[in-house]
């Protein structure tokens, strides 16, 4: 009694087996159920990036590898300007015009004496100018303009000599459909630097002229 107690018991748990194993079998895939992931999902939505911040950065760029190809000592040549006028304001281009001619007078009216735009860089903190320069992230300022920090560096090429590291911040702004240079922030801190903004030595050094 026992014995066929237990077969009949094993024979309803094979039973039960075949017909669990069928049902299985006879049943379609589970519907997928998941969501896709919503716009707002910060683990798969790619950052947004404002086409405007790449276009600052490219037309810093492209000014100071011009100034670096150009080297212009004082204020720049005709054609040097015509160079650089793509990438700088009117009101900046307009200033270097008169002090390339201020300087052209005075070198007329005493021929012996230095006149005014003659030496240095006007573009940086630094009389020698840059050897080199690391474009920074763009930021956005007043009445439409763009502030973008440079870091330069004058190197000598001397193995035993420290390059002279600084800081300057170049003023964008939007003219005729593309970023030029309307201005730049000097940030040199030695002694001799230049200071305060290139608009303003400009406009300094052409008062009386």
């Amino acid at each position: 009694m026992n014995l066929r107690t237990s077969s009949s018991f094993g024979s309803a748990r094979i039973v039960a087996a075949v017909l669990a194993v069928s049902v299985l079998v006879g049943c379609s895939p589970a519907p997928n159920t998941s969501q896709p992931a919503s716009a707002g999902d910060t683990a798969t939505t790619a950052p947004t990036v404002d086409p405007a911040v790449g276009a600052a950065r490219e037309s810093v760029s492209l000014f100071y590898t011009a100034v670096a190809k150009l080297r212009p000592s004082g204020a720049p040549t005709a054609e040097q300007r015509t160079e650089l006028a793509p990438l700088l304001s009117a009101e900046l281009i307009g200033l270097l015009e008169r002090a390339d001619a201020a300087r052209t007078a005075a070198r007329a009216a005493a021929p012996m004496e230095k006149p005014p735009f003659t030496d240095g860089d006007l573009f940086s903190s630094l009389f020698e100018g840059p050897t080199a320069f690391t474009v920074g992230e763009p930021q956005t300022g007043a009445a439409g303009e763009w502030r973008v920090p440079v870091t330069l560096t004058h190197s000598t090429g001397a193995t035993d000599a420290k390059p002279t590291e600084w800081t300057d911040t170049v003023v964008l702004r939007e003219e005729s459909g593309r970023f030029v240079v309307t201005d730049i922030a000097f940030g040199g801190s030695w002694d001799f630097a230049n200071k305060g903004t290139m608009l303003e030595a400009l406009r300094a050094g052409l008062e009386g002229q």
